[in-house]
């Protein structure tokens, strides 16, 4: 037998052990992807399913509205006078809330408050999905509750190991601090970051994929 062939194999059956111990109806997924994971598997396409031809793109719904509070409505290019770039309310048709409900990507997946851990991988932490992850955290009452946020991240060609490293963390350490800014009680908002260290609750952790997948 190949090495290929060896490869294969232990790709699958990696694949197969980690199916095994996710398919329960105590894991959900939320899929930030176009395309399927695995089958028998309890997930939402948050943004449509390629196969079936209704993928979104769009605006963070929050950060739209935001921005044009701020803007008080203009763009850059109405200071100058055009007109046709005016809007009387924040374009709610660009984001990507609004296309997922015009889509009819709504569905029975529950965020219940009771979750123990959200577990995040793949994801680049782009501030277009903070609203997202600003409804999943409401939703387990992050600040006062239990749950514990694992993210994880892995190498890839392209980039040097320790700054893909350095960036994650940033990403993370961006993550979490914007959600506090979204607090009423602006002294948690300050603080959430230190707490969950403090409590252990957030941690950042590799996925050595080659290690995994590739090597015999």
């Amino acid at each position: 037998m190949d090495s290929r062939t060896l490869q294969k194999d232990k790709f699958k059956s990696q694949i197969n052990n980690i199916q095994s111990k996710i398919n329960n109806n105590e894991t959900i997924c939320l899929s930030f992807n176009y395309t399927k994971l695995m089958k028998n598997l309890n997930v939402r396409n948050i943004h449509g399913d390629l196969e079936k031809g209704n993928i979104i793109f769009g605006i963070d719904y929050d950060k739209l509205n935001k921005n044009f509070e701020s803007n008080g409505g203009n763009s850059n290019n109405n200071k100058a006078g055009n007109d046709e770039y005016k809007f009387n309310k924040a374009p709610f048709e660009f984001s990507k809330s609004y296309r997922v409900l015009e889509n009819g990507l709504t569905s029975t997946f529950d965020i219940s408050s009771d979750i123990d851990i959200i577990k995040i991988y793949g994801h680049g932490l782009g501030k277009a999905d903070y609203s997202y992850y600003q409804s999943i955290f409401d939703s387990v009452d992050l600040y006062h509750g239990k749950t514990k946020v694992m993210f994880f991240w892995s190498d890839y060609e392209g980039k040097e190991k320790e700054q893909i490293h350095k960036d994650f963390v940033k990403g993370v350490t961006n993550l979490i601090e914007e959600y506090g800014t979204t607090f009423t009680n602006k002294d948690h908002g300050r603080n959430l970051f230190t707490k969950l260290l403090l409590e252990n609750r957030l941690t950042i952790q590799e996925i050595p994929v080659n290690a995994l997948f590739l090597n015999v």
